[in-house]
């Protein structure tokens, strides 16, 4: 099973994220062939990447995710849209402000990777950069149309918009051809 731990954001939040990727498409500017934007029901805050989980593991691994269970709410907010990949941007992303609710957010990963390294799951590498997927830009994207994507990235608004977290989730991702689905499986209320 395909599974990652999603720190649960509220509905109107993903619906104003997923409003922003939409304003680029809909600009007659951007080259919205040359990415393939997340559909609104996959939008979500990855707070840890599992990959491959053996069925018989599930139960120590929704018991890490209980050891977040009265950690505590808070409060994040959104930032700007932005990229990852420099010149030739990858993924069109929401990212976070770094304020108190985004260290707590780091604090909290750190948390479940350290509840995950009990029950010997390895730790994910690099460093956790909080964000949302908008879309992903083709390889075959031309240098005009990242130059154009870069352009409408650097136009838009900053979001400021501050949102609660107040559980995690347990998600199995299926890989289908038409797009990921996610089907939360265990939540631990923080």
């Amino acid at each position: 099973m395909r599974m990652f731990v999603e720190a649960v954001l509220e509905q109107s939040t993903l619906d104003e994220v997923w409003s922003v990727g939409r304003r680029m498409a809909a600009d007659p500017e951007f080259p919205d062939t040359s990415v393939r934007w997340v559909k609104r029901e996959s939008l979500h805050l990855t707070l840890r990447f599992l990959g491959d989980i053996e069925p018989e593991r599930l139960p120590d691994v929704t018991g890490a995710l209980a050891e977040l269970a009265g950690w505590g709410r808070f409060e994040v907010t959104l930032a700007a849209p932005g990229t990852f990949g420099g010149r030739r941007p990858r993924v069109i992303k929401i990212g976070f402000v770094e304020d108190d609710g985004f260290h707590r957010l780091r604090r909290l990963r750190s948390h479940l990777d350290g509840a995950l390294a009990e029950i010997g799951v390895e730790t994910e590498p690099g460093t956790f950069r909080p964000h949302l997927t908008l879309g992903r830009v083709r390889r075959q994207a031309t240098r005009e149309e990242l130059a154009a994507i870069r352009a409408a990235v650097a136009a838009a608004p900053p979001l400021h918009r501050t949102t609660s977290i107040e559980r995690v989730a347990l998600v199995e991702s299926t890989l289908l051809s038409d797009g990921p689905r996610y089907r939360r499986v265990a939540f631990a209320e923080l």
